[in-house]
């Protein structure tokens, strides 16, 4: 009787349990379909699409081994020349350290290898000696018929290689350089402008010895003939400007000066514009005849490069990364949609600029790129 009373009780508290749980079942339902059903709308409004991972990596680059890789690429000497039509790759080999009473420089080789009997016997061709300063950082070139040193560039003076070029208006074509850089230290324009343009002047009123250049684009150009008479003294040279279809050689026609409250300030060296007419948009120009590359497809490496860099802030373009050229591993690229007009807001393009990556082994390193030029105005806004 125990034994049955036992198994009794046993059978009345597990159904008293099942009990329980389907009096709590429909409670747990509803939690559950509630979650469910809350998860797609915060999803739907929150999510961000995810983007395509780039294959690029950053890279590090020292101040010697930039100057070297950038001589290899830009220097457009006769041995090279003929390195290059041969198909050989140049390279680099340290040589040694030579002390003088004003300088250390570290000695470099650059060459490239030859081989005879399909890959036996190589041997390494020297094309040029180079003598890096330490100190300076400076690159020389070495003429070993005169037994002497050429300086060649700085590592310091990279930014002064290249100049970033705009079409400011379908009549002026220039290189530009900004003025009044909070952070930067002031240039040689920055002192002419500061002699030349009157301090108290009215927004709206053109001070006396001003003229009116150009008002037909995004700034209303201004010239002043004593300024660049001075300002030629520190630009008179030829540069070699590089469009989307070629390069040509041109002079520097007039120098003016864009002034604006909103937008960036800007020197303007004006080139003549028929001499340009065969290069398509202008991007860049350098005192340098560079040995540029116009490929016939950089879509794979211009999306790479937007997967990479990808832009952030409150102020930012659509437009993607185009690729003008390549000298080796070095890319010029831009942004622009050259409109030629005021960038109102239709333009997609309210930031342009220009700039060089180097990309050796997926791993990418800002070489070059010109000042921040802001068209959209984020100073009144």
């Amino acid at each position: 009787m125990k034994q049955l009373a036992s198994i009794l009780v046993l059978i009345i508290l597990m159904a008293g349990c099942q009990e329980m749980n389907q009096q709590k079942a429909p409670a747990a339902t509803n939690d559950q379909v509630s979650t469910v059903d809350s998860t797609p709308e915060m999803i739907a409004s929150e999510a961000v699409p995810e983007k395509a991972v780039s294959d690029l990596a950053e890279g590090e680059i020292t101040w010697s081994d930039s100057l070297l890789k950038m001589y290899m690429a830009f220097a457009n000497t006769e041995t090279f020349k003929q390195a290059h039509t041969n198909n050989f790759t140049l390279e680099w080999m340290y040589d040694n350290t030579v002390k003088t009473d004003s300088a250390v420089f570290d000695v470099y080789r650059i060459g490239h290898e030859i081989s005879r009997d399909e890959g036996a016997d190589t041997r390494f061709i020297v094309d040029q000696w180079i003598y890096l300063d330490t100190m300076r950082k400076q690159l020389y070139e070495y003429d070993a018929a005169a037994n002497k040193l050429s300086k060649w560039w700085t590592s310091e003076g990279t930014r002064q290689l290249f100049y970033p070029v705009y079409e400011l208006s379908a009549k002026t074509t220039a290189f530009v350089v900004n003025f009044y850089e909070v952070g930067k230290p002031r240039g040689i324009m920055d002192t002419l402008f500061d002699v030349f343009y009157p301090k108290r002047t009215q927004e709206k009123e053109l001070p006396k010895k001003w003229k009116l250049y150009d008002t037909s684009g995004v700034y209303k150009l201004i010239r002043h003939e004593a300024l660049e008479k001075e300002a030629r003294c520190y630009f008179d040279t030829a540069f070699y400007v590089y469009g989307t279809n070629g390069y040509a050689r041109s002079k520097i026609k007039n120098i003016a000066v864009g002034v604006d409250e909103c937008i960036t300030n800007v020197f303007a060296f004006c080139f003549d514009n028929t001499s340009l007419k065969s290069i398509g948009h202008p991007l860049f120009c350098s005192t340098k005849l560079l040995p540029i590359h116009y490929g016939k497809d950089y879509s794979k490496m211009e999306k790479s490069m937007d997967s990479y860099f990808v832009p952030s802030g409150d102020y930012i373009d659509s437009v993607k990364t185009k690729i003008m050229g390549n000298v080796g591993n070095f890319y010029f690229y831009y942004h622009d949609d050259f409109s030629g007009e005021p960038k109102n807001h239709k333009s997609k393009c309210k930031f342009p600029d220009r700039g060089i990556r180097l990309i050796d082994n997926k791993r990418v390193s800002q070489f070059w790129n010109s000042d921040f030029i802001d068209l959209f105005g984020i100073e009144c806004d």
